[in-house]
Formats: C-alpha cells, sequence, structure tokens
C-alpha cells in the first residue's frame, strides 16, 4: 500500500531525510528512536493537512508530511528524543543484564534429599528461567513506555 501513496524517489527522499535522526549505538535505540520520530512527525502532519484542508489551501504545495519531517528535524525536539531514546534503552539494557539471584534459606537445604535434588534444581531453573521472562517482559513493557512518553512529551506544536 505505500509503494502507491509514495513512489520510490519519494521513500528514497523520505528515508535520506529520516535515517540521520537514528543515531543510536544499537539496533533498539536506532528503532526507538525512528519510531518516536515517525509518530511525532505524523501526528504533526495531520495537523499540517488539517489546517490546509480547513482554510480550503488549493495552491500546489509541498505534502504535510515533508513539511513536519523538516520542522522536526530542524527543532529542538529531534536532539530531545534522541537523549531520551538513549536513556530509555539503556535502563533497558541495563536491567536485562542485571542476573535474577534467589537465594535459599539455609533451613530448607538442611532437608533437602539427594534424589529430590535433580527435580529442585529443574524446578529452581524452571522458575529462574519464567522469573527472567517476566523480568524481560517488565523491561520491555517500561521500554515501550518510555518510548511512548518521549514520543508525547516532544511533540511539535500545532501550526
Amino acid at each position: 500500500m505505500h509503494s502507491r501513496l509514495f513512489g520510490s524517489s519519494h521513500r528514497a527522499k523520505i528515508w535520506s531525510r529520516l535515517l540521520p535522526v537514528a543515531s543510536g549505538s544499537s539496533l533498539l535505540e536506532n528503532i526507538a528512536q525512528l519510531v518516536s520520530a515517525v509518530v511525532i512527525i505524523l501526528e504533526h502532519s495531520f495537523y499540517v493537512f488539517d489546517k490546509r484542508r480547513y482554510l480550503q489551501d488549493q495552491q500546489e504545495s509541498v505534502p504535510s508530511f515533508y513539511v513536519s519531517l523538516e520542522q522536526y528535524i530542524a527543532s529542538p525536539h529531534a536532539a530531545a528524543v534522541r537523549e531520551a531514546v538513549i536513556a530509555a534503552v539503556q535502563a533497558y539494557q541495563e536491567a536485562m543484564k542485571t542476573p535474577v539471584e534467589r537465594k535459599m534459606p539455609a533451613w530448607m537445604a538442611k532437608f533437602l534429599f539427594e534424589r529430590f535434588q535433580k527435580e529442585k534444581e529443574a524446578k529452581e531453573k524452571e522458575a529462574k528461567q519464567k522469573e527472567a521472562k517476566q523480568k524481560e517482559s517488565l523491561a520491555k513493557a517500561e521500554l515501550t513506555k518510555a518510548i511512548l512518553e518521549i514520543s508525547l512529551n516532544h511533540r511539535l506544536p500545532r501550526p
């Protein structure tokens, strides 16, 4: 569908202007920065389009997306989004680095028998995996929330 909306030259122009916005040190940072930028640009593009429609702007003009893209790139919002996304991704990566530690109480260890050791280890491993998955889900949710807040806090002013 997007190929009908934008020809290959338009897509190339958009990418050439949008890719420098993503200057993160990791793929995750780049994706998060691009997502945030596109959300901000598309929202602003809607307002530019709506304002033109309301004013019955009949003149041949630059598409609202390009206007919004250029305004975003020239605004201080682009740098603020970049810095906020870097911080959010670093927090996510730190959360994923810290090991999940569960220490067994001494009184419990005293009562374990060897024949149950393998079963216990398997259950602990499963519990650690489950806890790690929960931790990863929580970290992803926090990253998603941070990116959404970044996008909402750095909106371009309405035209």
